[in-house]
């Protein structure tokens, strides 16, 4: 499984990092919202990334 932590600005994509673990996209995720609360243009998404066989 895979994940993704994507920010986008002004709802594009600004920049999107790619993590293999849960946790290590959770801590990402949590660490984006709180560097970028408070700023109305910005906005963080996590998301599970399906792998192709």
């Amino acid at each position: 499984m895979a994940y993704t932590v994507t920010v986008y600005f002004d709802n594009m994509v600004d920049e999107t990092h790619y993590f293999e673990k849960e946790g290590d996209a959770a801590k990402m995720n949590n660490q984006l919202k709180r560097k970028y609360s408070g700023q109305r243009l910005y906005r963080v998404k996590m998301e599970h990334v399906e792998e192709d066989s």
